[in-house]
């Protein structure tokens, strides 16, 4: 039997304010997360001997690329092994002596949570951030918001793009926090290091302009003593 007209119409008003509230949950637990992940701290470690004068320091970064999961596990590795041989290793000892290292093992701390979600979000990239209102995506590249020759090459002006460069450079914290520890760094900072798992590549400076560092060949025969 067909239900009265108004029945039926009071059953369609319900069911768009039980959608109505559902949806308002659903906003209310997006906004409780973005405010996880405005509360969320960057780890930072400084590793060395004591010294009574200012030493020499290497920084290394990983994670700064959220769905690059193996190397925040190569910094911590790289940690643990440093950790676990100085004082048997005399090359590594010496290292110590004279150097101190600066070690962030995620730097983009909240894409990296949000990319252990589901399988949905496992390749997530950028960071977290919401773009302008109008704009239904979110995320910058940290690795495009540095100052240094903001906007040149290999970007993109649109939020949804993963290789978005910000609305300006440094508008993300992540990359306003590292200019800041480095400029606070600078006459120290012997050796900069950012690990990616992407391409299998060691890329030397510069990136941009298309030319070679004055000390490029140092650079190179340093790197293939390494390997």
């Amino acid at each position: 039997m067909n239900k009265p007209a108004s029945e039926r119409a009071s059953e369609r008003a319900s069911e768009r304010a039980s959608e109505r509230e559902r949806e308002r949950e659903r906003e209310r637990e997006r906004e409780r997360e973005r405010e996880r992940e405005r509360e969320r701290n960057i780890t930072l470690l400084k590793i060395g001997l004591k010294s009574t004068t200012a030493k020499k320091a290497v920084w290394m970064d990983c994670g700064i690329h959220a769905r690059e999961w193996i190397a925040p596990a190569f910094c911590l590795h790289f940690v643990k092994e440093i950790l676990g041989s100085y004082k048997t290793d005399p090359n590594m000892n010496t290292l110590f002596k004279n150097l101190d290292f600066y070690i962030t093992p995620v730097l983009n701390m909240d894409g990296y949570i949000y990319s252990w979600q589901n399988s949905s979000t496992r390749l997530w990239r950028k960071s977290r951030s919401p773009c302008h209102e109008n704009s239904t995506c979110s995320g910058t590249d940290l690795n495009r918001n540095f100052y240094a020759n903001w906007g040149m090459v290999g970007i993109s002006r649109d939020c949804c793009s993963e290789v978005y460069n910000g609305a300006t450079a440094l508008s993300e914290p992540e990359a306003q926090a590292v200019t800041d520890i480095l400029g606070a760094l600078q006459n120290q900072i012997l050796c900069y290091l950012t690990i990616h798992s992407y391409g299998q590549l060691i890329l030397l400076p510069y990136g941009h302009p298309n030319i070679s560092a004055p000390n490029y060949e140092e650079l190179v025969r340093t790197q293939a003593c390494l390997m």
